[in-house]
């Protein structure tokens, strides 16, 4: 049997229903994890996601957290 770490997580940021990029994150920030860890938002500031992507200030969007698995223990 396989088993796989978790070598940190990655938040989803969705802005009208459409996927608009990732962030990586060290440590879960919310206890939840999956779709149950959806959080509603409104941007405070502009929020600078990978490759490019930004999150305008004003914006409605929500997320969601996942954790990377991918080292053997």
């Amino acid at each position: 049997m396989k088993v796989f770490k978790d070598i940190g997580y990655f938040i989803e940021y969705w802005v009208e229903g459409k996927f608009t990029g990732t962030l990586l994150i060290d440590k879960p920030d919310r206890d939840e994890v999956g779709y149950y860890s959806r959080i509603d938002a409104i941007a405070d500031t502009d929020i600078k996601l990978q490759r490019n992507k930004i999150v305008k200030k004003g914006t409605k969007y929500y997320t969601r957290l996942y954790p990377l698995c991918g080292q053997k223990i």
